[in-house]
């Protein structure tokens, strides 16, 4: 591991506003219902054959 980075040290602990966090759990939610959208019924899901 010769060619690794060397991480930076921070001694500020991240802070996330309201806004932001409200922001990342809309988006959350949007790709989760995007997500539902496309999920197969049961019915749908192809069977595997014994052999």
């Amino acid at each position: 591991m010769e060619r690794q980075l060397t991480l930076m040290e921070n001694d500020k602990p991240w802070r996330l506003s309201e806004r932001t966090r409200e922001i990342g759990r809309r988006g959350i939610a949007e790709a989760r219902a995007a997500l539902a959208q496309h999920r197969p019924e049961p019915d749908d899901r192809p069977h595997r054959s014994a052999a």
